[in-house]
């Protein structure tokens, strides 16, 4: 399959320590981590993240570019599917996260859908068919 123009390439989730952030998303997600490899000095610390079933995610954590670079960017938001909402909402916030919108149906067969703050700030889209 070739690439699509507009198609989402790869996502980052700006954040202030790497290491915190994949414990969060290791618990909540299942998904594990790697050093970015022989990468610029200004990407020390970004981590790839891979799913729980061993698939690349196509996206990476990356430490915010210096200490008074705000983290959780709330202007766009991500979409991870999962297939429990509300045991996922759980792990969150035992992991210290916060809800930001609550388990809402979409309607029109769209499925559902729940949005978290991690613990930068960043909001993260749950959905379930």
């Amino acid at each position: 399959m070739s690439p699509h123009r507009g198609a989402l390439a790869w996502f980052e989730i700006h954040v202030r320590d790497v290491t915190k952030a994949a414990e969060f998303y290791g618990t909540v997600f299942g998904w594990t981590f790697d050093p970015l490899g022989d990468a610029d000095e200004s990407l020390d610390g970004y981590l790839v993240i891979t799913l729980a079933n061993g698939e690349g995610a196509g996206g990476g954590l990356a430490r915010t570019a210096t200490p008074d670079e705000p983290a959780g960017r709330a202007s766009s938001v991500l979409y991870l599917q999962v297939d429990d909402i509300p045991r996922t909402v759980e792990l969150a916030l035992s992991a210290g996260a916060a809800v930001h919108r609550p388990l809402m149906d979409i309607g029109g067969g769209h499925g559902l859908c729940a949005i978290i703050r991690d613990p930068d700030g960043n909001h993260v889209g749950l959905w379930s068919s």
